[in-house]
């Protein structure tokens, strides 16, 4: 398990190795992001590296070490993590950003600390690396910002956070007074509905549940593209890992109050939808169908249900790849136009005829067409709730309905009508940038040919 972490600690040098030197040494790449493309190779390699090794996992942990092991739930989140990360540092190659030594330093700080998270099987250590993964994304937040409203967002990201690990810190200290440490494998029910309510409690504010999810649509307006592909790639999945490894212990709680937060994400998740119908940001809007799907996940974690399970973490994995393309696609025209909005955003088809593939295959994978994986994990979640009460199927009904209304919203205004001179101004796509949207793609549409790896 250590050979993983020592190869991503001795990727750290090359972070600040000075472009300068591989220019004269090697003379293959420009000045300014060569030691970018020597960085991107290290940890491409070490995706495959790590993929080819750990393919055939059995269903329990294993390669454990004194605190690191891995089940099949890691894997996948790890594998989740290093891509984006990838794809995220490629987008640096693109936007010519300053100080870009730096922001790749806290990207494989970034990619370290969710390595360890997804790897340890303590819940202190789980916390710590929880919190020093906000860290990087705070200093991107506050770094590569577009507003002086950054700072605003950036202490909401940290406060809601912070504000909601605290109770779930003292549980950890709690437990650890008493069984020596807190680990996934302690085989005990709390019978404490509020010890348990706290228990989840900093799970539900990373989701983000509904009526707690105001810190999300602000640090993704303001946060730079990268900043958003990390946030709705990586960072939303966290909640939905650590109620994953808590079903055991809060398993009384979910039984007795599990209808009161699956009534709330209901109801949620049906507003935020008719929200997103008046949005003129796609931003905004992309955010809160973000807000929308973790809902959903939600709903599919606490019916208790093992096919709810099953489609709340395949759902996870397309989301994080949806979101995060859909998130690049609107940084693309932000560089070239400087808006975001939907009454200036118009008639794009005449401009970039290819890229309006791209945009067609993210709406309709937003709103769970086949081939794509967010499909198959719709319907784990609808069965699943229909098992638990059938009255929920009015409520799935508007919220498919609402979620194709927006997907399809965004496509047809960015595309199709009278296009504004502002279009003028725009330029080529390059492509690296289809590259990026491809290696989205990818993954969603080919993992259907072996779904059999979930099961």
């Amino acid at each position: 398990m250590l050979k993983f972490l020592f190869y991503l600690i001795f990727l750290t040098p090359l972070t600040f190795f000075n472009g300068f030197i591989i220019y004269y040494l090697y003379g293959l790449f420009n000045i300014f992001n060569g030691f970018i493309i020597y960085y991107l190779y290290g940890l491409f390699f070490f995706f495959f590296f790590f993929f080819y090794m750990n393919f055939f996992l059995v269903d329990y942990f294993y390669m454990i070490s004194y605190i690191f092991g891995m089940d099949k739930i890691s894997y996948l989140f790890c594998c989740l993590s290093i891509w984006i990360c990838l794809l995220v540092c490629m987008c640096v190659l693109n936007l010519n950003i300053v100080f870009e030594n730096y922001f790749i330093f806290y990207m494989n700080f970034l990619v370290l600390m969710l390595m360890l998270l997804f790897l340890v099987m303590d819940f202190f250590f789980f916390y710590f690396f929880f919190e020093s993964s906000l860290i990087p994304v705070f200093l991107i937040l506050f770094g590569w910002g577009y507003q002086p409203e950054r700072l605003n967002a950036g202490f909401y990201l940290i406060f809601y956070t912070l504000f909601a690990s605290l109770p779930f810190l003292l549980i950890i200290f709690y437990m650890n007074s008493i069984f020596g440490s807190f680990s996934y494998f302690l085989n005990l029910k709390f019978s404490s509905n509020m010890l348990m309510f706290f228990l989840i409690f900093s799970f539900l504010v990373k989701f983000p549940i509904f009526g707690l999810h105001n810190w999300l649509p602000s640090a993704h307006v303001e946060a730079p593209v990268m900043g958003s592909m990390i946030l709705a790639g990586i960072l939303l999945k966290l909640g939905g890992y650590g109620l994953i490894r808590l079903m055991s212990f809060i398993y009384f709680f979910i039984v007795d109050y599990g209808v009161y937060f699956i009534s709330l994400s209901l109801v949620g998740c049906f507003l935020v939808s008719m929200f997103c119908l008046i949005q003129s940001d796609l931003k905004i809007l992309v955010a809160y169908s973000s807000v929308c799907h973790m809902s959903m996940v939600i709903i599919g974690l606490f019916s208790m249900f093992n096919w709810g399970l099953l489609g709340s973490l395949i759902f996870m994995l397309g989301h994080g790849f949806v979101s995060s393309g859909m998130f690049f696609l609107i940084g693309m025209l932000y560089d070239r136009f400087g808006t975001r909005s939907f009454f200036i955003l118009k008639g794009m088809i005449n401009f970039f005829p290819f890229l309006s593939f791209f945009w067609f295959l993210f709406c309709i994978m937003n709103m769970s067409c086949p081939p794509s994986i967010n499909l198959f994990s719709e319907i784990f979640i609808f069965f699943s709730m229909l098992m638990w009460s059938f009255y929920n199927l009015i409520f799935f009904f508007f919220i498919f309905f609402f979620s194709a209304c927006y997907s399809l919203m965004i496509f047809f205004l960015t595309q199709h009508g009278k296009f504004s001179g502002l279009m003028s101004f725009g330029c080529f796509c390059f492509v690296r940038e289809y590259l990026i949207l491809i290696f989205h793609i990818y993954p969603i549409f080919f993992i259907v040919l072996d779904m059999n790896y979930f099961f």
